[in-house]
Parts: C-alpha cells; sequence; structure tokens
C-alpha cells in the first residue's frame, strides 16, 4: 500500500475517533464504532492500530503538534514580547479548547490525557525552554521560574475554564499580570 494512502486511511481512522470522542466520551467509544464510522472493517483498523489507547495517543499526538506550532507562530510575530507572550499561551490553549468545543465530556477527555502525559510533558518542557529563553533575552531575572509560572498558571485557568468564550482574555491577561512588571 502506498504511503499517501496508508496517511489517509489514518486521517479517517482519527478524524472518525475523534468526532466519536467528543461526542460518547473515551469510554464510551469502541474500536468496532471507530471503524463503522470510519468506513473501513475492523482488522482493517486494528492492523493500523492496536487498540483504542492507541488511537487515541494518535488524536493526542497531532493535538500536541498542532499546539506547539500554533505557540511558536504567535511567540514569532512582531510586536512586544509581552503581546506576544500572551498571544502564544491563548494560542496554544486554544487549539485544545478548539478540538475539545462543543462536547459534553470535556473533563473526561481531559483528564484522559494522562495516557498521553510523556507527549504532553515533552511539549510543555519545549513551551517552558522557549518561553525562559524569550525572557532571558529581555533582560527578566529568574527567566525559568517565571516562565514556569506563567506556563503553570495558564494551564490552570485552561483546565478550570476550557470551554469558556473568555479563554484567550483570560490567559493574556494571567501573562499580563505576571510579566508586566517584568517586561513593562
Amino acid at each position: 500500500m502506498s504511503s499517501e494512502r496508508q496517511s489517509e486511511k489514518r486521517m479517517r481512522i482519527l478524524a472518525a475517533a475523534r468526532e466519536l470522542f467528543l461526542r460518547q466520551g473515551l469510554r464510551a467509544t469502541t474500536m468496532e464504532a471507530i471503524a463503522r464510522s470510519a468506513g473501513m472493517a475492523k482488522p482493517t483498523l486494528y492492523a493500523e492500530y492496536s487498540d483504542k489507547d492507541a488511537v487515541f495517543l494518535a488524536i493526542l499526538e497531532r493535538l500536541v503538534a498542532d499546539k506547539l506550532a500554533s505557540f511558536e507562530a504567535a511567540l514569532n510575530r512582531p510586536g512586544p514580547l509581552l503581546e506576544r507572550i500572551g498571544t502564544a499561551l491563548a494560542a496554544e490553549f486554544g487549539v485544545i479548547a478548539s478540538a475539545l468545543a462543543g462536547s459534553s465530556h470535556v473533563d473526561e477527555l481531559f483528564s484522559a490525557h494522562r495516557q498521553g502525559a510523556e507527549i504532553f510533558a515533552a511539549s510543555e518542557r519545549k513551551v517552558r525552554e522557549r518561553l525562559s529563553s524569550e525572557l532571558a533575552k529581555a533582560g527578566v531575572a529568574e527567566a525559568e521560574r517565571l516562565a514556569r509560572l506563567v506556563l503553570d498558571a495558564g494551564f490552570g485557568v485552561a483546565q478550570k475554564s476550557i470551554a469558556a468564550e473568555t479563554l484567550s482574555a483570560d490567559l493574556k491577561l494571567v501573562a499580563t499580570r505576571l510579566l508586566g512588571p517584568e517586561l513593562g
């Protein structure tokens, strides 16, 4: 099978699974339902993914890649560093909020990311290192510590209100209040 065809098949599987996870929740979604929704036989699905956890991890990997790309794109834009950091935090968590939008299973899916804890931990390290580097270049004392505090606060806000319409503004406010005295 061509790699293009296999990639298309995997994309169909992940799209079907994501839609089912959002609509039914992780626990209620079966491999049979994913195969049916993706328009394929169960053996074809199992040839790509060993189980539902493997499908979920693949979705998390894509989500984390998109989250990192959004953070980097926003941080690399021109403008004042404080504004770019707030926008980058909003962009990063906005990817997750968009991915979970409209689901009544947000709590289950948000907490289920523990299955992909290392994926998220690696992502968080990259974001923290990048933010710390930017703060250090701007002459901020204790750049690493401040980067960690801003990201932890952002995570807490996102976890409590991932579906809130004010999430982006709230994350920008966190960045402004915590970093403003250092960068203002």
